[in-house]
């Protein structure tokens, strides 16, 4: 009986790992107006259900990032409709996209202003990855900067938070 008792154990481990960073493999992102991506970009970013520039994010409120595939010299234009939603993973990252591992103590990442060397910004990202057979999209990634003032337990966004985000531009409709 004893030897089984292992094997038992890989299984179960290995069935808690069939579903890292909450996997969801079904839903849809639906477009509702063409989205207009700047010259020399490949992101739009959307915060409080309007199209913000680059530089005008509130970060420590929940805004999202609309992705296409390519960088243009010229604008480019998504047209609406809707797009399979191919796989959804949340991460932790810091601003400069690099994950957050709070056990390396010789980490530095971003300029902290109380000089502890932590990152200034750490965002707990929900992507969604998107797929459509007409249209260059690539994901729509969701988060906030949860090392703002005021931040309490650092968390990902919520399903609502998301939507308020994205306003009427963008209906997300998922099992959650």
């Amino acid at each position: 009986m004893k030897p089984l008792l292992p094997g038992l154990l890989f299984l179960a481990l290995l069935s808690g790992c069939a579903n890292t960073n909450d996997a969801v493999n079904q839903g849809r992102v639906v477009l509702n107006e063409t989205l207009t991506i700047p010259a020399n970009a490949a992101t739009v970013r959307l915060q409080y259900g309007r199209v913000v520039p680059f530089n005008g994010v509130q970060e420590q409120d929940p805004f999202c990032v609309f992705e296409i595939n390519t960088v243009a010299e010229g604008e480019q234009t998504v047209r609406p409709g809707g797009f399979a939603i191919t796989r959804a993973y949340r991460s932790i990252e810091t601003f400069a996209g690099l994950p957050v591992f709070p056990f390396i103590p010789t980490m530095k990442v971003g300029f902290s202003l109380d000089g502890d060397g932590s990152p200034s910004h750490i965002y707990y990202k929900t992507v969604f990855q998107l797929a459509a057979p007409d249209q260059p999209v690539r994901a729509l990634s969701c988060m906030s900067n949860q090392m703002a003032p005021g931040i309490g337990i650092m968390r990902h966004l919520s399903p609502a938070e998301i939507r308020q985000a994205l306003g009427k531009l963008i209906t997300l409709e998922t099992p959650f």
